[in-house]
């Protein structure tokens, strides 16, 4: 069983829903969600926050995951 708390640092449902929203119009689709939470561990390395960053960059890998599973031409 997947420990979602220390491998994202936020539950399934939480991972599902930020996949869900990037979905909407004008959001930039999968490519942009990911590239987000790139920066995002950007930022948190630069922090000194490693395991945070760690946990961000699982999420936009959760996030490639999806969108290899089910892609979306027009993302």
């Amino acid at each position: 069983m997947v420990d979602y708390e220390l491998l994202y640092g936020c539950q399934e449902s939480d991972l599902d829903t930020m996949i869900a929203d990037e979905k909407m119009p004008l959001m930039g689709g999968h490519f942009m969600l990911a590239m987000s939470i790139l920066s995002d561990a950007q930022e948190c390395i630069a922090c000194g926050m490693h395991d945070r960053a760690r946990q961000y960059i699982n999420r936009a890998k959760y996030v490639m995951h999806d969108w290899h599973d089910n892609p979306n031409p027009t993302n």
